[in-house]
């Protein structure tokens, strides 16, 4: 009998579920990633319901179940070519925001705005990151290595709102 030193891996997802979510982190709609793997959008709504319940994350937003996805290591980060642009603080608290809060009002309220600004901020930065929206933007913040499994940014190189770098 041979025996290993690496500890079994556990998943919470079954190996359906983790083929349709999988796409999820780079921004796919239900659509898309039902015409990728051969499901009706409605049953891609139906793994993403019970992928959520399985994380713990009922009635999250994508970016946030993305974020939990990659935390949890159920999904490979998004592959990525490019670097990682030069990102403000206040970019890194909003990257932060939006992968742990669902509601516009929390976003705001983490980063000192109000919720009604909230939308133009994130519109900001995922086109500063070349993101093709914000769950793409999350995945992105994984493959970067800026968010880390506990929330919270990573140090990177960070550009202050005067532009010198610090």
């Amino acid at each position: 009998m041979t025996t290993t030193d690496t500890p079994p891996t556990t998943t919470l997802l079954t190996d359906a579920q983790r083929r349709a979510v999988a796409p999820l982190i780079y921004g796919g709609t239900n659509e898309s990633i039902g015409a990728q793997i051969h499901l009706s959008a409605e049953g891609v709504a139906s793994h993403l319901r019970t992928t959520r319940n399985a994380l713990g994350r009922r009635g999250c937003s994508r970016p946030v179940l993305v974020h939990a996805l990659l935390t949890a290591r159920e999904v490979p980060p998004p592959a990525c070519q490019r670097p990682c642009p030069d990102l403000t603080t206040r970019d890194l608290q909003l990257l932060q925001a939006l992968a742990e809060h669902s509601r516009n009002e929390d976003i705001g309220r983490a980063i000192g705005v109000p919720g009604s600004d909230v939308r133009a901020e994130i519109d900001a930065l995922v086109a500063k990151a070349c993101a093709d929206n914000p769950v793409h933007l999350v995945g992105l913040g994984h493959a970067w290595n800026i968010l880390s499994d506990d929330g919270v940014v990573a140090e990177h190189t960070l550009v202050d709102p005067a532009g010198a770098v610090r």
